[in-house]
This record gives C-alpha cells, sequence and structure tokens, in this order.
C-alpha cells in the first residue's frame, strides 16, 4: 500500500519547490500570489496555481514563474 505523506514528502525532499504558498511572483499570467503546486513527475519539476493581484477568488495554472516580487 503506498503511503501518500511518505511519496509526498520524499518528492519535496528530492525536489524542493522554488515558491511557496503565499509568495508574490511575476508570471507569464501576470503578477499574483502563489496559491497551490503539484509535481509533474515527467518533467520533474513543479506546476504552481496562482491567483491574479487582486482577485482573490479567481486561480489560474501559471505555465512560467520568472521570479519573485518584493
Amino acid at each position: 500500500m503506498v503511503n501518500n505523506n511518505e511519496l509526498f514528502s520524499k518528492i519535496l525532499s528530492e525536489n524542493p519547490p522554488q515558491y511557496r504558498i503565499g509568495d508574490k511572483v511575476n508570471t507569464s499570467q501576470g503578477i499574483g500570489f502563489i496559491n497551490g503546486y503539484v509535481f509533474k513527475e515527467r518533467e520533474k519539476s513543479w506546476k504552481y496555481t496562482m491567483y491574479p493581484y487582486g482577485l482573490r477568488n479567481f486561480s489560474i495554472d501559471v505555465t512560467t514563474v520568472y521570479g519573485k516580487v518584493e
């Protein structure tokens, strides 16, 4: 039986995400806040979801994150 908590802990330790929930970032979709992320096993990378600046009720998948905004 697979223990999802152990599997996710292993993924986090081997491939830590570059951005955390709540980080304000500049993306291909504009400036917003990270509100979720999922590990893409095939690409060995993280896929992020964000809500655009000023729109907390609206989430979009992010294709490219350019960096954090201070």
